[in-house]
């Protein structure tokens, strides 16, 4: 389960951006790729787990859905989808180049003073 690594990672992040203040975490923004493969209850789960004990236990994880762009192998078509795997509106042909679609960005930390 790699979302276990991510939730870890994403928890050192928002450690690492609010630095030693006295503050407790109330929610966590992401931005997530629609083609990142990230599966979001499982990324959430783990994040639970992994926060325990800390200021951001009980913290609300959300997300925005990033769609994905694709150019088209074929026709050179640039399109927009919302899945992991999109098919090109002109053609048809599924796939092509990702150009973006497969981020994960932390969008906003909500705090509280404690």
């Amino acid at each position: 389960m790699h979302e276990l690594s991510l939730a870890r990672d994403l928890a050192a992040v928002v450690e690492r951006t609010l630095g030693p203040r006295e503050t407790r975490v109330l929610r966590v923004e992401m931005g997530i790729g629609s083609a990142a493969g990230v599966a979001l209850d499982s990324l959430r789960f783990a994040f639970e787990l992994v926060v325990q004990g800390t200021r951001l236990e009980g913290a609300e994880l959300s997300f925005i859905t990033i769609a994905a762009r694709s150019r088209c192998g074929s026709c050179g078509e640039i399109f927009v989808f919302e899945d992991m795997i999109g098919h090109c509106p002109r053609c048809g042909r599924l796939g092509g180049e990702l150009l973006s679609g497969d981020e994960m960005v932390l969008r906003a930390i909500e705090v509280t003073d404690v």
